[in-house]
């Protein structure tokens, strides 16, 4: 099982776009330089490591990432940059299933988790535990079999539209 969790939403610098007047180029860089280029290349490295009996990558994404799920607006960068991770895993996915035809490599969304990166949107009212989360995640991973790579998953099992 590799699992990739690294990610931003904000930083000291900047905080998520709520309208098209707050885009600014360098935000939007870094973070398409986290949450979609740096996976890219952890898929592209340790893909080769899944075992092909049943190896299992996860890539956390976001909820926010789903296109079709998008009712609020806002977050421009944020929810671009999973987005375009999401087409990452689903072309990835598919060419990984060639050599590896049991290996399963998915996005998976976390959920609000109480953490650093959700502090500033009520995260530790809303948001689970770390542990709880990694739990449930996990619950999701033990479930999987080849038929579910290349797909969208919520923390509880749930499958996301693209």
């Amino acid at each position: 099982v590799i699992i990739n969790a690294a990610g931003i939403l904000h930083t000291p610098e900047f905080m998520p776009e709520k309208k098209l007047a707050d885009l600014q180029y360098q935000q939007m860089m870094e973070t398409f330089r986290a949450n979609t280029f740096g996976p890219a290349m952890i898929i592209r490295h340790f893909s080769k490591l899944l075992d092909s009996e049943r190896g299992v990558m996860a890539i956390l994404s976001a909820k926010v990432g789903s296109i079709e799920d998008n009712r609020l607006g806002g977050w421009y960068s944020y929810r671009a940059s999973k987005a375009a991770l999401n087409m990452f895993v689903k072309t990835a996915a598919i060419e990984i299933n060639r050599t590896k035809p049991r290996a399963v490599l998915i996005a998976l969304h976390p959920g609000t988790v109480n953490s650093k990166l959700s502090e500033p949107f009520r995260g530790a009212q809303i948001g689970r535990t770390p542990d709880a989360a990694a739990n449930d995640m996990l619950g999701v991973l033990d479930t999987l079999t080849a038929a579910d790579t290349g797909q969208f998953y919520s923390y509880n099992g749930d499958r996301l539209p693209w």
